[in-house]
């Protein structure tokens, strides 16, 4: 190969390097799934394995070594739970719905004012999701306000339904792409 040739290859790869570099956003912490274009990265799946790798631990339950299929098949469910987490987000944010910081941990700390109390020790995980419940809890409330029935029974019923309609359609419009080597399975 003559130098000429080889420093075209070289610049070649080098440029491929620094682009896939750049796609990633410049660091290694590449994304796992996309949701209508927000990224679930790979530090964000990494917090959801280990609050359940601790969560095992204090229960003295096993938790899969990495290397095993088990270990993929769990960590690709949790990547399920931090999508759909997404999916609530961005639902809230387009009906113009939203959670406060203070919000959320007045729930985890069982609505004690700041100050009044022990704080509980609480982790990302666990924040995020009480904001989803929180999040899903103003959806349900704002989707099914113009809900009737003539009994609370069916007044309950109805609403669930309208809920659920809600949320089989937003899963089925949302865009979602995941990586290769990362996908919920059935």
């Amino acid at each position: 190969m003559t130098p000429l040739r080889l420093a075209a290859v070289a610049l070649l790869v080098g440029g491929g390097i620094l682009a896939g570099f750049l796609l990633s956003g410049g660091h290694s912490n590449p994304a796992v799934a996309h949701v209508a274009g927000e990224a679930i990265t790979r530090d964000r799946l990494e917090t959801a394995v280990d609050h359940f790798r601790e969560e095992a631990k204090r229960e003295g339950t096993p938790f899969p070594d990495e290397n095993t299929a088990r270990f993929r098949a769990l960590r690709n469910r949790f990547l399920g739970v931090l999508v759909y987490r997404a999916e609530l987000s961005q639902a809230a944010n387009r009906l113009g719905l939203s959670v406060s910081n203070i919000q959320v941990l007045r729930r985890l700390n069982g609505a004690k004012e700041p100050g009044e109390g022990e704080e509980q020790d609480s982790d990302q995980f666990q924040y995020d999701t009480v904001k989803s419940q929180m999040l899903y809890e103003r959806i349900y409330a704002d989707v099914t306000r113009r809900v009737t029935a003539p009994t609370t029974a069916e007044l309950a019923a109805r609403r669930n339904a309208t809920m659920k309609r809600y949320i089989d359609r937003l899963k089925r419009e949302t865009q979602v792409r995941y990586e290769p080597g990362y996908a919920p399975g059935p």
